[in-house]
């Protein structure tokens, strides 16, 4: 396990040593809790997370960097071929030797800019399979063993919750067994 993982686990070990020792009410296991410090091992909880979660954005800002990257070489392209295509335009034989080596310069240009756009979201799309991968990892390793934790912790309290209620109707009912006189109103 690394260093993450073994810290996120030791918050949440806090957060239940919490709960356990937090105050109780007298003759009950209901316990009051300090909001304050549960949102304060949350937020430990948080920052302690891995570091993959914040590559997702790097990876969006990065395929707007080389797609821009690859815009701005196509227009470039097409200026350079527009002058020298204006350039050579003197003469008809100069202009039909332009106007073709303009065609050409156009057709590489856009086949070069397919070819950039092409390697940019297979760049891509690579990154962002590698960032599923890893995130699907850090589900697998981190939110789920955390969930089914949560999950438990909260079935254990509330099944505490359950046993208080039922000891407090049980000495409810012994009360009422014991018939007070002048106490009608039964206790629910």
């Amino acid at each position: 396990m690394s260093d993450t993982t073994i810290k996120v686990m030791d918050l949440l070990e806090e957060i239940e040593d919490i709960i356990e020792n937090s105050s109780k009410f007298l003759l009950t296991e209901k316990s009051i809790i300090d909001g304050n410090e549960i949102l304060d091992t949350i937020e430990a909880i948080r920052i302690n997370m891995p570091k993959d979660i914040q590559q997702a954005k790097w990876v969006k800002d990065e395929q707007e960097r080389i797609l821009n990257e690859a815009k701005t070489e196509y227009d470039r392209i097409i200026i350079d071929a527009k002058k020298q295509a204006e350039y050579l335009v003197e003469s008809s034989a100069i202009k039909k030797a332009a106007e073709k080596k303009a065609e050409t310069i156009l057709n590489e240009a856009e086949n070069h800019n397919r070819y950039m756009k092409l390697r940019t979201y297979e760049y891509v799309d690579k990154l962002i399979y590698d960032m599923q991968n890893s995130m699907a990892k850090i589900s697998e390793d981190y939110f789920t063993p955390m969930y089914e934790y949560l999950e438990n912790t909260i079935q254990e309290v509330d099944s505490k919750f359950d046993n208080n209620r039922a000891e407090i109707k049980s000495l409810a009912e012994k009360v009422q067994e014991s018939g007070s006189p002048g106490d009608e109103k039964a206790v629910k």
